[in-house]
């Protein structure tokens, strides 16, 4: 059959009730993303590789069935971007360096035809020439509050034998909502979706959040107990039933938002991959799961164990390992990574055997390993037992539905709506050790023949001031850190009415000395000393302490392949979820200047290269480089399990500004945990090694590096 005969036939093979584009894939968006404002539009730069080899007259056919033309380098600068694009085809060995490909003709009208290699030379070819063929790329830039899956930019492609309708934008392909479980039953574990069976899907809009109380997700029509949907960015499409070389097929990141275990959207603009999958040339995944009681309730019966969304989180992770190479991912590299709740999901994870070899890195971003609980100040990730979690907290649940004396406790709970459920007082909640998914109490790192991890690269850290975001209240004049701490600090996280006596701050009359190591011989004085003194130590007992401890017996023990720690001293705080100290003076020097408080929730806009996708400024110049620069970071450790981008990737690219910081003074490398010496990478316009922090707090905490041995 001719390309040209193939391509036609594979055009129209499109049943009814999918109308988007079917071209076979092999289709790859070539695009610069400096992740800046002066991307918000379509400048006409970029263009969409179509890579089956084929006479002119069929790759013009494939353009125009895109609804495109051929790339014509007489109307387009080559040098703005298609040249690095071209490297990088070649700087990863999917394209040789003196391929040619098919571009508008010179004269439309005359006989000969023209194609371009990599560095942008023009030549006469025989228009029977077999070539890939580059079509101009007229999508839309789309942005947090903006995105147009109309038909003109739909495209049909093969995920298993199941035939998908998605869309582009100008960065990336775009496949919404599918569906990578069964309709899960309630207090069910979840079941892989099979996509092996013939039949289509609408995959160009999100599917509903996880039933939850209003909050993040303000619109209860957009909920449902039928949530297991996840959401695909991909630069690549590879063809459908043809090569898929473990060169050309890209890393993957499977995202689990946080939210507390009760809340979160796989569709927050925040955190929407567009901009990490490419600016980071890895295919970008986020995946819904159940949420508080809906899924957490342990019944305690032998059957309903709770650990519902763990199972949802594993069946995600399944079927990225079954499908994704379809659209353009690598089974073989999947990072599973995540922010606050997310972040202790993966946690968890780390030790599910039956995630065993369903991901191959880890990034925990701010998770609060050291919750309080159980009447302690702080309390290192423990999954309860099924029984005391039963009389604790499913107890209540019940009480509170009106089926404390039920006989069918599930069929009780059947009366009430999933989100009547969730909106209890109670709101189950809490990681169970359920004999099926979680065989022990904690995350086991200083034991490698019990850890079921070795083979994944960790990455952990944390923003300076996490807590910061969580207090409501600052200090007036005249109150003592021991009065403020146990007033806004302990009553926030639930910590022991008496936190500040246990610990022995200032103001507090007890005889505990522990304090004085981290504190000094005086105490706070000023609401901004007291200030500062409560956050660091809230910070550190929450969220610091065991993730350092973690990061260290992981290493020694060799829990986990590598270890590798961060610290954000750089932050872009989200709208809608701030406090006045966490963003820096409105009339500043700017955010490396002037002090302000680094929180919670702080570097997700950063990671994902949405700060200005969100029509935020950049606030002094390099707000917008260092957003790259960590996006590079991410998607390194994604690529090679190492955070230190390859240079010659990013000359190739044309990201000069990450490469400008890697060759600045000072700025090193990042290195993984020595755990004769442990450092972390302090993460800001001026990034470097230093030891890890907060040792001296989290030794008075009882939670230093070397608590685990």
């Amino acid at each position: 059959m001719s390309s040209l005969l193939r391509l036609s036939v594979l055009a129209a093979v499109a049943p009814i009730g999918i109308e988007a584009l079917f071209l076979g894939g092999g289709l790859t968006i070539l695009s610069r993303n400096k992740l800046d404002a002066t991307g918000a539009q379509n400048d006409g730069t970029a263009a969409i590789l179509v890579s089956q080899p084929s006479p002119f007259s069929a790759a013009k056919t494939a353009c125009a069935l895109l609804g495109e033309v051929p790339w014509n380098p007489d109307t387009a600068k080559f040098t703005a971007a298609l040249n690095a694009s071209l490297a990088y085809q070649v700087y990863q060995g999917i394209a040789s360096a003196d391929q040619l490909y098919w571009v508008a003709k010179a004269d439309d009208e005359g006989d000969s035809c023209r194609g371009i290699d990599a560095t942008g030379a023009e030549y006469d070819v025989d228009c029977l020439t077999e070539n890939p063929a580059l079509c101009t790329q007229s999508a839309p830039v789309s942005t947090s509050s903006f995105a147009n899956n109309s038909l003109s930019w739909q495209v049909s492609h093969f995920v298993g034998n199941k035939q998908l309708a998605g869309y582009r934008d100008y960065h990336t392909w775009k496949f919404r909502g599918l569906a990578y479980a069964e309709p899960p039953e309630r207090f069910g574990y979840s079941k892989v979706a099979s996509f092996d069976d013939a039949g289509e899907v609408d995959a160009t809009n999100a599917g509903p959040d996880c039933t939850q109380p209003v909050g993040e997700v303000k619109n209860t029509s957009l909920m449902s107990e039928n949530c297991l949907f996840i959401n695909v960015w991909t630069p690549y499409l590879p063809r459908t039933g043809g090569d898929k070389a473990k060169a050309h097929l890209k890393p993957v990141m499977l995202y689990l938002y946080g939210g507390g275990l009760t809340s979160g959207s796989g569709r927050n603009p925040n955190t929407d991959g567009t901009n990490l999958a490419s600016r980071g040339d890895v295919v970008v995944v986020s995946a819904n799961y159940r949420v508080g009681s809906l899924g957490f309730l342990n019944l305690n019966d032998g059957v309903h164990r709770g650990n519902y969304a763990v199972s949802d989180m594993v069946a995600a992770l399944e079927w990225v390992h079954k499908y994704i190479a379809d659209l353009g991912g690598d089974p073989s590299r999947v990072t599973l990574f995540g922010e606050s709740a997310g972040a202790q999901s993966t946690h968890v994870l780390l030790g599910v055997p039956k995630a065993k070899g369903l991901f191959h890195r880890a990034i925990m971003q701010s998770s609060p390993d050291g919750y309080p609980s159980g009447g302690k100040v702080l309390q290192y990730g423990y999954y309860d037992s099924l029984e005391h979690n039963f009389a604790t907290t499913t107890r209540r649940v019940l009480r509170d539905a009106g089926c404390a004396n039920a006989t069918d406790a599930v069929a009780c709970l059947g009366r009430l709506s999933g989100y009547d459920l969730v909106n209890l007082t109670t709101n189950a909640n809490g990681i169970v050790a359920d004999g099926t998914y979680l065989l022990n109490h904690e995350l086991v790192v200083n034991d490698t023949s019990a850890s079921v991890a070795t083979g994944v690269a960790m990455m952990v850290g944390f923003n300076r001031d996490e807590t910061g975001v969580l207090i409501d209240n600052y200090p007036s004049n005249g109150t003592s850190l021991a009065a403020y701490f146990d007033a806004e600090v302990a009553r926030h996280f639930s910590m022991p009415a008496n936190a500040a006596a246990i610990l022995g701050l200032p103001g507090s009359n007890s005889s505990n000395a522990s304090a004085a190591s981290f504190l000094g011989a005086s105490a706070p004085a000023t609401p901004a000393a007291v200030f500062d003194a409560a956050m660091r130590i809230a910070t550190a007992a929450v969220f610091n302490c065991y993730g350092l401890a973690v990061a260290w017996s992981g290493a020694k023990h060799g829990a986990f392949a590598s270890s590798y720690v961060y610290q954000f001293n750089r932050t872009y705080q989200t709208t809608g979820y701030t406090r006045p100290w966490c963003v820096p003076p409105a009339n500043g020097a700017g955010p490396e200047q002037d002090e302000y408080k680094k929180c919670h929730a702080g570097e997700q806009m950063v990671v994902f290269g949405t700060v200005a996708r969100a029509g935020h400024p950049d606030r002094d110049g390099r707000d917008f480089p260092f957003m790259g620069l960590v996006v590079d970071h991410w998607a390194a450790f994604a690529r090679a399990a190492d955070p230190n981008p390859d240079p010659r990737a990013l000359a190739v690219r044309g990201h000069w500004d990450s490469l400008a910081r890697l060759a600045a003074p000072g700025f090193g490398r990042w290195d993984p945990v020595d755990p004769a010496a442990p450092t972390l990478r302090l993460l800001q316009w001026e990034s470097r090694q230093i030891p890890f922090v907060d040792q001296d707090v989290c030794k008075a905490l009882g939670a230093a590096m070397d608590v685990f041995g």
